[in-house]
């Protein structure tokens, strides 16, 4: 049976389609259960004499050979096809509608349908959106509501740090590299000194942080990133970054004063160095009702994870997978 004979056929049982995303709707269901799980005629018989009607189930309004149409099914139709009607002709045409609609399946399950591969994905996958909707969404409800402040406050509490920013410093430095040279070491830290005490006698730059160390840094410094740029590297935390050298710069930034200190030359395994703090900036810890929002955001988004994770858990404990390779 193809794909093209299929889609007509689900289209006529109340417009059926795969529940991919949303709530499943019943309607649709019903009539996919019908397709896999009633009990139907084999086919060989089926093809000779017709389908055998079944015992007729005590609750059923009527029966199309093994298929009973229960007043649940009835309510459930008229609820969703003749919303707000409640009349007899109403009724009459609703349960007229369903019983084209068992004629349908009993016909499909006589085909063999229930054996369709396009059929038993359709199934699959609308049951296993109808479970998530009646066991799952429940806790997925309690978890979208907003944590109380008390939670929040406790979480806020134990995560301080994620809202810390630590100290910054601005820095300019003068670097050159001597390369393990001894020599080229000791002259390299007599040429900055010279840097430093030019600058010790220029007012109008010690004046101004902002100007790291201005035109020094293209005659006094290695650093390309930096040399063309008053010597400025940027803002550094107290651990620098990941490489040596910026780690290097750091500590010697963070042992001067806030703004404006300026190093004495130090000659260290990364090469010898003149460091200049131009700004700071303090460490900062965002306010409870700055973030609260956030917080509720990731509580919610960690509750429902954490619903979603323990339902798959679960079925996944209940129902183990026999013969998977």
């Amino acid at each position: 049976m193809t794909r093209q004979v299929l889609r007509p056929m689900a289209m006529a049982m109340r417009g059926i389609t795969p529940c991919r995303v949303g709530p499943c709707q019943p309607g649709a269901l019903a009539a996919f259960v019908l397709l896999a799980l009633l009990p139907s005629c084999g086919r060989e018989e089926s093809a000779r004499s017709g389908p055998a009607p079944s015992k007729p189930d005590p609750k059923s309004l009527f029966s199309v050979g093994s298929i009973s149409v229960l007043q649940s099914d009835l309510d459930l139709h008229l609820k969703e096809k003749h919303p707000g009607r409640t009349g007899d002709d109403s009724r009459k045409q609703a349960l007229a509608e369903l019983a084209t609609r068992a004629q349908l399946a009993q016909a499909a399950l006589d085909a063999g349908l229930q054996d369709d591969p396009v059929v038993r994905s359709e199934i699959a996958r609308v049951l296993g959106s109808r479970l998530k909707e009646i066991q799952l969404s429940p806790e997925l409800k309690t978890a979208a509501a907003t944590p109380s402040e008390s939670r929040l406050r406790e979480i806020y509490t134990a995560n301080e740090s994620r809202f810390r920013s630590n100290e910054k410093r601005q820095v300019a430095v003068l670097w050159l590299n001597p390369n393990g040279n001894p020599e080229r070491e000791k002259q390299y830290v007599e040429k900055l000194t010279a840097a430093r005490q030019w600058y010790a006698e220029n007012s109008e730059l010690k004046s101004h942080p902002d100007q790291g160390f201005s035109v020094l840094s293209v005659d006094y410094s290695e650093h390309q990133a930096s040399r063309y740029k008053g010597g400025v590297v940027g803002w550094l935390e107290s651990g620098g970054t990941m490489d040596p050298w910026s780690k290097a710069v750091a500590e010697i930034a963070f042992e001067l004063p806030a703004a404006g200190g300026v190093s004495e030359v130090i000659h260290r395994p990364e090469g010898v160095f003149l460091v200049r703090v131009m700004a700071g900036q303090p460490a900062v810890l965002r306010s409870f009702e700055s973030v609260a929002d956030e917080l509720a955001r990731n509580e919610q988004q960690r509750l429902r994870q954490e619903a979603e994770t323990k339902f798959q858990d679960t079925i996944s404990e209940k129902y183990p997978v026999h013969g998977l390779n």
